[in-house]
């Protein structure tokens, strides 16, 4: 099975680099591809994501030439993945996966396949009251929500015809696990597979031009701050895990 994995490209050119050199070592060659969706960057980011494209390191470049900034329709990954598609995963240039053996996308589609009532899984990451955890199983935690963290997303799952998002308008995660759990799903995250949000840092690594374009950072309190235990698998100390 080759499991798609979409990630949104949005100014940070340093945090794209390393989620897409982290991408291909942190998972086995051949079991995924990397497709990248850009939506409004300066010139010369664009000009390297295209340098991905032509070394065969991502799948798919999408250039969204109406430049609408992070303004875009989250229903996009499920359009592109064709219909017999199992699985697809989304995430924000800015997280990073963990170091597994086996890797943290083949653990995360066999807990897929073992938690049939699951549209969505994500590893876990700190603070997780962001999600609202609602009941801890032995390997997963069910919760009200999730965020573009790595995420797989059952297709069958997503809500295509109740998820009526305005073109251009902001995309809400929020809003894409509450429609599946009222279609009967359940949303949760891992109780043993980490990931690395690097954006958690001053003004979440934007200058303060990009932040202008981009209403909802301003508001944006001071980052989350926890402890790793371990830098590979990004393990948090166990006062931070759930």
């Amino acid at each position: 099975m080759i499991i798609p994995i979409f990630m949104t490209s949005w100014h940070r050119k340093e945090m794209t680099e390393r989620a897409v050199r982290e991408i291909h070592e942190c998972i086995a060659p051949g079991t995924f591809e990397l497709h990248l969706y850009d939506n409004g960057n300066s010139a010369d980011t664009r000009d390297y994501l295209v340098s991905l494209l032509d070394e065969g390191k991502i799948t798919s470049l999408v250039l969204d030439s109406r430049n609408t900034g992070c303004l875009y329709n989250k229903g996009v990954f499920h359009m592109m993945t064709e219909e017999h598609s199992e699985y697809y995963v989304v995430n924000d240039n800015d997280v990073m996966p963990p170091k597994l053996s086996p890797d943290w996308l083949s653990q995360m589609v066999a807990l897929m396949d073992k938690h049939k009532e699951l549209g969505m899984l994500a590893p876990q990451l700190p603070p997780q009251f962001l999600q609202t955890p609602l009941e801890v199983k032995d390997d997963i935690v069910y919760c009200l929500a999730l965020g573009n963290t790595f995420k797989i997303i059952r297709r069958i799952a997503f809500p295509i015809d109740s998820f009526k998002q305005r073109l251009g308008a902001y995309g809400d995660d929020g809003l894409v696990s509450q429609q599946m759990r009222e279609k009967g799903w359940k949303v949760a995250f891992c109780r043993n597979i980490f990931c690395l949000h690097i954006g958690q840092c001053k003004d979440w690594g934007y200058t303060p031009d990009q932040i202008a374009q981009d209403p909802r950072k301003s508001g944006y309190g001071k980052p989350f701050e926890y402890e790793i235990k371990n830098m590979d698998t990004y393990e948090p100390e166990d006062k931070h895990r759930m």
